[in-house]
């Protein structure tokens, strides 16, 4: 990166800084420093990785990011948060729906939670990770059809399909139940680059992005269903996702079902137990 790509990465307006050095304190790898003058600097941009916390604590919004300035982002103090305990009641009647209702989500919905789903964490964020969405009933109607003749042309030598993949496949052939994916009238797969060398925790980053996926889906008043069987299924054809997808048999992924849902749940459930917890 050229000293002029540095300063329009990272700029700072004299005017307002007030020389505080919380922006060089929080930068985690060490990319800024202070200058004679007491304002802060990139030192060296390779450092940096892009997660504007120097943006984010500035006090008074004397750093300009990117190309963006605080005078445009949205202010902690001034956002409606959630509670904590509205947080819980959340978690507590969360469902995950298998009946979807027959109508598809507005694509105003769903361009809504993505433009959200940019603030998923990702390991040193990479932000590596690739959203493959089959919006609507149609879409996802014709994935379908495209995942089941993956399914009807595997070969694996004399090999025959194992009977917990053939019998749904056949049910779902002749219009039976769709046992694979519920009958949502959508579906997202979010997958991550195993070819960027920037990208340390593929698996987790997808992940979080899904559970961060669901979270806003549901606060739109979405169904959805985490779609572990579509692993199942890659990996007896492993070729699966590369046909109807374009996705390579080695990428990280995982799939999520939404819709509008077909079931309402008038409360939650009553857990016993809840995951062991160490403190040492």
């Amino acid at each position: 990166m050229t000293d002029t790509d540095m300063t329009e990465l990272f700029k700072v307006d004299s005017a307002r800084c007030v020389k505080c050095g919380m922006c060089v304190r929080d930068c985690a790898f060490k990319a800024l420093k202070t200058s004679e003058t007491g304002e802060p600097v990139m030192q060296d941009a390779a450092k940096c990785m892009r997660c504007q916390h120097c943006f984010a604590v500035c006090p008074v919004g004397a750093i300009r990011f990117d190309g963006h300035s605080a005078d445009v982002a949205p202010v902690a103090k001034s956002l409606e948060l959630p509670s904590a305990q509205a947080v819980e009641n959340w978690m507590s009647v969360r469902r995950s729906t298998r009946r979807f209702s027959e109508e598809s989500v507005d694509r105003a919905v769903l361009d809504r939670i993505f433009r959200a789903l940019a603030n998923a964490p990702t390991g040193c964020n990479a932000r590596s990770l690739t959203f493959t969405c089959y919006p609507d009933r149609t879409s996802m109607d014709g994935f379908r059809r495209s995942f089941l003749h993956a399914i009807e042309s595997h070969r694996d030598g004399d090999k025959l399909l194992p009977r917990w993949l053939a019998v749904p496949a056949i049910r779902m052939r002749k219009g039976g139940e769709d046992l694979f994916f519920r009958g949502a009238s959508g579906m997202v797969i979010i997958s991550s680059d195993e070819t960027n060398e920037a990208v340390t925790t593929p698996h987790e980053d997808v992940a979080a992005a899904c559970a961060y996926f669901e979270m806003l889906a549901q606060a739109n008043g979405l169904a959805t269903c985490w779609c572990g069987f579509l692993k199942l299924v890659q990996q007896a054809v492993p070729e699966l996702l590369e046909v109807t997808s374009g996705i390579r048999r080695t990428t990280p992924f995982y799939a999520m079902l939404f819709g509008k849902p077909g079931i309402r749940y008038p409360r939650g459930v009553v857990r016993e137990s809840y995951a062991k917890v160490v403190y040492k």
